[in-house]
């Protein structure tokens, strides 16, 4: 009974007291699914019935019957599986973290759009870039964005300050959109300039 509590309890959610029973099958039902956190909760339910079960009343029920070899090698596929998943988590997960970001800096970008157009449409007309966004026809956009402010500076330079919404470490981080004039006369923009990090930006914002 000791063994049994001990193997269910530490290996059961990979299946080793199933192993340990001669459950072949059923220990690699729940080696298999591991994974999803079905099996150690079973496995808790079965140590729970074990506990109160009575060491006769058990090995009138079971036997025994699983090889140390077979039980040694589960643990061993149990632990290389949960260092699998954590090294897995520890990829991944900062990976989403950054691909959070990266959509969120991705909605302050878009916002220039507007930006973009009417100083590439006052250049087009007077041949020189806005000093600010009184200069516009129409007036700003609009300089308020869920990710953030955009405001119009000298050359019609568009800054993007990014806010909380993105997270509390990138309030206040930067995206710079510099315009340059092509050979045929209108407007490009480059936007590697900021103070946020390369890896938070679009691939076309990085430098």
């Amino acid at each position: 009974k000791a063994v049994l509590l001990l193997l269910t309890f530490f290996g059961g959610g990979i299946g080793a007291h199933k192993f340990y029973l001669g459950k072949y099958w059923q220990g690699a039902l729940y080696l298999i699914f591991f994974w999803t956190g079905i099996p150690a909760l079973v496995a808790l339910i079965e140590f729970i019935i074990y506990a109160f079960t009575s060491s006769e009343r058990l090995n009138e029920k079971y036997t025994a019957g699983g090889s140390v070899l077979v039980i040694v090698i589960v643990l061993v596929l149990g632990l290389l599986g949960v260092m699998v998943i954590g090294i897995i988590a520890a990829v991944a997960i900062p990976a989403y973290q950054d691909f959070t970001v990266r959509a969120k800096v991705s909605e302050g970008i878009m916002g220039t759009m507007p930006w973009r157009e009417a100083v590439a449409d006052y250049y087009a007309k007077t041949k020189r870039a806005p000093a600010s966004a009184n200069e516009l026809p129409g007036g700003a956009p609009g300089t308020q964005t869920r990710s953030g402010t955009i405001a119009l500076g000298p050359g019609g330079v568009l800054t993007v300050t990014l806010n909380d919404s993105v997270g509390g470490r990138f309030a206040g981080k930067t995206i710079v959109f510099q315009p340059s004039v092509n050979p045929d006369g209108g407007l490009s923009w480059s936007c590697t300039a900021g103070t946020l990090e390369p890896r938070y930006r679009p691939a076309s914002c990085r430098p």
